[in-house]
């Protein structure tokens, strides 16, 4: 019996018997899957009972080759294995999850039931492997070692996703017979749940009512930006508590640039909290946002709420949503601040662009305003990337499903 939300189900059991028939395990993919995180399998709508292929494999090693199969589908895999794990003795065993030929980005993760049941999984791994070459590979991580009983059956799953390039990723166990980590053999993992050849559907079983059902692997993991879930939308409104200075830029390039060189030209910004956009291009440098350090966020947030406070406003900062940071050489810092803001006649939502000046004082940037109620359309040429197209527009259906913003359309 769960209780959720104060609704109780019923949960049918899932049993198997220890000698139940050894042999392959699940192995669903999925092709044409943007980007590299675990979580980005996650928030598909066809994920986990709608894989591209469905079938088995006879051993906890997922290859993923940007370059095998036709162009169409390179580079855009995601791997979901999961079966049945016999320990061959009772004792005490430690997991890794290997990567091996890396050349592209990647996250895998490991996860393990503490019984048969797929409910009651936990996660005991995950490595994520940002755009890198092989040789920034980090070290394999040693899971916390789990006490498994030789008469018992645990379930488990084996999660990838990589993109553009290659990599080989393989679970290993050291079993207490032995002091290192091995490969799996087939002899200690079975199939979870028999499927239809023809329509890939599971085969009516416990096991399988309990896969379609609420599972701990489908909450999403990332640290990437979800303060916007769960969120009140409050009106929109800009409060000006500081004093005025004018803004020029100093990062600007003033020299011609050339063509296909105005990549090299942008100028990242640091964000709080973190958006994990960032990642290291190899030999080629970095891109994306760098984090704002909390110590400058939280500095920058006391200072505007010190300002609020002396303009008799009656109202006070309540909540950072989102700050942005560009720095300006050597004179300052712009700061982009989203906030919720309590007035009398209640709570509402502020962005405003501010100054941090190398005196330590915030002023309003008087020469770089917004208008907060202006129509943005967004225009997106296709071509060949109606995958990335599709999965922006998810993005941007989740959004209005977890706000029910009436500003957006």
């Amino acid at each position: 019996t769960n209780t959720d939300n104060g609704a109780t189900q019923e949960h049918t059991a899932v049993t198997l018997s220890r000698s139940g028939t050894t042999g392959p395990l699940n192995h669903d993919i999925w092709k044409l899957i943007v980007g590299f995180l675990v979580d980005d399998l996650r928030i598909r709508r066809d994920f986990p009972h709608k894989p591209t292929t469905r079938s088995t494999a006879d051993s906890l090693q997922a290859v993923f080759n940007e370059y095998a199969g036709d162009s169409h589908n390179r580079g855009m895999y995601g791997h979901r294995m999961y079966g049945v794990l016999y320990p061959p003795t009772t004792g005490d065993y430690s997991f890794i999850v290997e990567l091996t030929q890396v050349s592209c980005a990647c996250s895998v993760e490991f996860w393990l039931s503490t019984d048969i049941d797929p409910r009651n999984s936990r996660k005991l791994l995950a490595t994520e492997v940002p755009f890198m070459i092989s040789r920034d590979v980090p070290a394999a991580k040693i899971s916390d070692v789990v006490r498994l009983n030789s008469d018992s059956a645990y379930y488990f799953e084996f999660l990838e996703k990589a993109f553009d390039g290659m990599v080989v990723s393989e679970v290993k166990w050291r079993t207490p017979l032995e002091n290192k980590f091995v490969s799996i053999p087939p002899s200690s993992f079975s199939t979870a749940v028999e499927f239809d050849k023809t329509t890939g559907q599971y085969v009516e079983s416990p096991m399988a009512k309990a896969l379609l059902g609420p599972l701990p692997i489908l909450v999403l993991q990332s640290r990437r930006r979800t303060n916007f879930v769960g969120d009140t939308v409050y009106p929109i409104t800009q409060i000006n508590v500081l004093p005025p200075c004018q803004f020029k830029p100093e990062y600007v390039s003033k020299h011609y640039v050339s063509l296909y060189h105005g990549i090299y030209e942008v100028f990242d910004s640091t964000v709080y909290p973190p958006d994990e956009t960032w990642f290291k291009k190899g030999t080629n440098g970095d891109t994306g946002n760098t984090a704002i350090s909390q110590q400058v966020a939280s500095s920058v947030i006391e200072l505007y709420k010190k300002a609020f406070a002396g303009a008799n406003t009656g109202g006070e900062v309540v909540g950072l949503h989102y700050m942005e940071q560009t720095k300006n050489k050597d004179s300052g810092s712009r700061f982009l601040l989203e906030m919720n803001i309590k007035l009398k006649d209640g709570l509402v939502h502020t962005s405003e662009f501010v100054y941090l000046q190398n005196d330590n004082k915030l002023c309003h940037l008087s020469n770089l305003q917004w208008t907060p109620n202006a129509d943005v359309y967004l225009v997106v040429s296709l071509k060949n990337l109606g995958e990335w197209v599709k999965h922006l527009c998810y993005n941007l259906e989740d959004l209005y499903a977890q706000t029910h913003d009436d500003h957006f359309e």
